[in-house]
């Protein structure tokens, strides 16, 4: 089986079990932060080579979102950014999770700097907590130690891909006063509202797509895709009473980021627009100006599939588009 996946393209595990072998766990103790990037980089493209199906997807997704808007050679490049980009989310969930502790806090204390923190504050002052909304978008992985760090409290829902990331990453976060929700474990709404309750961020991706409580009633585009409205949000939002506020950690070069922190539902948007759907516009938009920093490609390139497969009777069965003509990986 193992043999027979390869020939089609297939790996047997994922990017993120992959780069989460028990051996990089121990050498990311020791490596410096630029030897452990261009170790995982390493990593990476051999997976990619092994697992070609998944990477023409991610390819072929971005060509088409691009195509129209950036010539040949500039959608080449941003292709293989992204890789990048992709590659450096993973090394940047391995450095919060395995790295030295003190040497992690004092870099995101050091290397993170918040845009729009005043917003952030005053949200906090209405003492029902705050939603703060990301994405799978540039350094999320260092979004909740960067707050937690700075000495605000923060919990966030998150999957965790293998039983000693959850346990490192829980140890860690109990010592900064950071709380993990576990997406797989029972009442995870409870333990949201909780959390607010309690006074404190919460913070969730508004991207995880197989995760929304969709509203057929309601649809609304993201990168051109036709999607149902995500009622999971506006629930949480009316229940709690607690503010919303977009948080993107974008990659500033190699080594410096920023978090960019924007108010949502402030008169800013059309007052009869959902919240999910004013964070998705925030998020579309900085995808639209540096898709290398999204990695939900692969993922949303099943999205586009399975729409074009309902509204297209031209489009062939299992393939991206019909001018495209790349099979899609399982």
């Amino acid at each position: 089986m193992f043999f027979k996946n390869l020939f089609h393209g297939k790996f047997p595990v994922n990017l993120s079990k992959f780069c989460q072998m028990r051996f990089n766990s121990l050498l990311f103790r020791f490596l410096p932060f630029s030897v452990s990037r261009h170790y995982i980089g390493v990593l990476g493209k051999l997976y990619y080579l092994l697992n070609w199906q998944e990477k023409e997807l991610i390819e072929q997704t971005i060509s088409y979102v691009f195509r129209r808007k950036m010539d040949a050679r500039t959608l080449k490049g941003k292709i293989k950014e992204t890789f990048q980009g992709i590659f450096d989310h993973y090394h940047e969930k391995l450095y919060v999770a395995y790295s030295r502790f003190q040497k992690c806090f004092r870099f995101l204390k050091k290397r993170v700097r918040f845009v729009g923190e005043e917003s952030l504050k005053e949200a906090l002052q209405t003492g029902k907590g705050v939603i703060l909304v990301t994405g799978h978008f540039g350094a999320v992985e260092f979004l909740p130690g960067a707050l937690a760090v700075n000495g605000y409290p923060a919990s966030m829902i998150c999957r965790f891909q293998t039983d000693r990331l959850r346990t490192s990453l829980i140890e860690r976060a109990e010592r900064i006063n950071l709380d993990l929700i576990d997406a797989d474990s029972d009442h995870i709404f409870l333990a949201a509202l909780k959390a607010l309750k309690q006074g404190r961020i919460l913070i969730t991706e508004c991207d995880e797509f197989e995760e929304w409580r969709p509203d057929d009633r309601q649809n609304h585009y993201f990168l051109n895709c036709k999607l149902p409205s995500d009622r999971s949000l506006e629930i949480l939002r009316k229940r709690s009473g607690a503010p919303v506020i977009s948080a993107l950690l974008k990659r500033e070069g190699q080594r410096n980021y920023s978090l960019n922190l924007t108010p949502m539902g402030n008169g800013a948007s059309p007052a009869a627009m959902p919240v999910s759907a004013q964070c998705l516009r925030t998020l579309e938009a900085e995808v639209e100006a540096c898709p290398q920093q999204w990695y939900q490609w692969k993922k949303f390139g099943k999205i586009i599939k399975s729409r074009l497969e309902v509204e297209h009777d031209r489009q062939e069965s299992g393939y991206l588009a019909p001018e495209i003509g790349i099979p899609v990986a399982d």
